[in-house]
C-alpha cells in the first residue's frame, strides 16, 4: 500500500526540473525575439539604402553595391549564428541532460519532450522563416531596373548617332544603330572605311539584353510557374483525400471523397497539359523582346531558343 502510494505521488507531483524548463524556454523565446527585432531593424534600414545605392554605383560591375551588400548579409548571418549557438548551449544541452536522468517510462517524461518540441519549433520554423523572408528582400535590391539602364544606353545613342565624322574626309556619319562591338562604317561620300568603337556603356547592352527582356516577360513566367506547381499541390490534396477513406465507413461520405478525388485528379492532368503551354508561350515572348532590343543577335538567339525548347 505504502509502495503504490509513492508511485502515485511520482505520477502527480510536478518534478523540480519543470521551472528550469520553463524558465529555459521562456528567456529561448524572449532571446528569440530581440533576435527578430534586431534583423527587421537591420533589413528595413539597409534595403532602402542599398536600392540607391545600386543605381548611383557608377560602377558597371557594382563592387561598391556588392561590397556593402555583403557586409549586411554578414551582419545578417552573426543573428543567425547567436541563434543557432544559443539554442545548442542552452537548449539542446538542457534536453539532453535531464534526459538522461528521466526514463523515457516516466510519466513526466512528456514534459521534457514537449519542452523540446516548443523550442525547437520556435527556432527552426518561426525564427528560421523569418531569417529566410529577410534575407530574401536584402537579395532583391540586387534585381536592377533595367529599363532605367536601357534608357541611358538609348539617351547616349541619341547623343552620338549624328556626331561621328570620317576620319578621310571629314563628312558627316550618322550611326543608325547600336552596335555592341567595334564595327567598320563606310563613309556615305568617299567611300572610305571608318571603325566605330561603341562606348563601353553601349557595350553592356549585350550584357543586360536578356535580363531586361526577362523583366518585360515575368508575368509570363509566373504565370507558368504558378500552373506548374499546381499539378503537386493538387496531387498532395488528392492523396490526403485518399487516406481519408481508409477508416471511413459511411458510403456517401465515400461517394463525396471519391468526387472530390475525381475532379482533383481532372485538374491535376489539365494543369500537366497546360504548364509546358505557359513555358513556351513564356519563352517566345522573351525571346521576341530579347530579339527586338538587340536584333544583331537575332539570329544567335532563335538557336538558342529552339535548343531550349527541346530540352524543356
Amino acid at each position: 500500500m505504502f509502495g503504490f502510494n509513492k508511485q502515485k505521488n511520482e505520477e502527480t507531483e510536478i518534478p523540480e526540473w519543470n521551472a528550469e524548463l520553463h524558465e529555459s524556454k521562456e528567456r529561448w523565446f524572449t532571446f528569440l525575439e530581440k533576435l527578430e527585432a534586431k534583423m527587421e531593424e537591420l533589413a528595413t534600414a539597409a534595403i532602402p539604402e542599398l536600392k540607391q545605392l545600386l543605381q548611383e554605383d557608377e560602377d558597371l560591375y557594382k563592387r561598391t553595391f556588392h561590397r556593402v551588400l555583403a557586409g549586411i548579409n554578414g551582419q545578417l548571418n552573426n543573428i543567425r549564428e547567436k541563434a543557432r549557438d544559443t539554442y545548442e548551449q542552452k537548449i539542446d544541452s538542457l534536453y539532453y541532460d535531464l534526459n538522461a536522468q528521466v526514463s523515457v517510462l516516466s510519466p513526466h517524461h512528456d514534459l521534457l519532450s514537449d519542452f523540446r518540441t516548443a523550442c525547437s519549433d520556435r527556432y527552426h520554423k518561426d525564427f528560421e522563416g523569418k531569417f529566410d523572408y529577410w534575407s530574401s528582400q536584402i537579395e532583391k535590391t540586387q534585381e536592377r531596373d533595367l529599363e532605367i539602364e536601357y534608357q541611358k544606353i538609348l539617351n547616349e545613342f541619341e547623343n552620338i548617332k549624328d556626331k561621328f565624322s570620317c576620319k578621310q574626309c571629314g563628312g558627316n556619319i550618322t550611326i543608325d544603330k547600336i552596335f555592341l562591338i567595334e564595327t567598320y562604317i563606310p563613309c556615305p561620300y568617299c567611300k572610305s572605311q571608318n571603325t566605330f568603337a561603341p562606348s563601353t556603356q553601349a557595350r553592356m547592352l549585350q550584357n543586360i539584353a536578356r535580363g531586361l527582356a526577362e523583366q518585360r516577360t515575368v508575368h509570363l513566367y509566373e504565370a507558368f510557374e504558378t500552373e506548374n506547381n499546381k499539378e503537386r499541390e493538387l496531387y498532395h490534396q488528392r492523396h490526403e483525400l485518399s487516406l481519408s477513406k481508409i477508416h471511413e465507413k459511411d458510403s456517401k461520405v465515400l461517394n463525396d471523397i471519391k468526387t472530390k478525388m475525381d475532379q482533383l485528379e481532372t485538374d491535376r492532368q489539365n494543369a500537366i497539359e497546360n504548364a509546358p503551354k505557359l513555358y513556351q508561350a513564356y519563352l517566345r515572348a522573351m525571346y521576341d523582346e530579347w530579339n527586338k532590343i538587340t536584333p544583331d543577335l537575332k539570329e544567335h538567339n532563335e538557336k538558342m531558343y529552339q535548343n531550349q525548347l527541346q530540352y524543356k
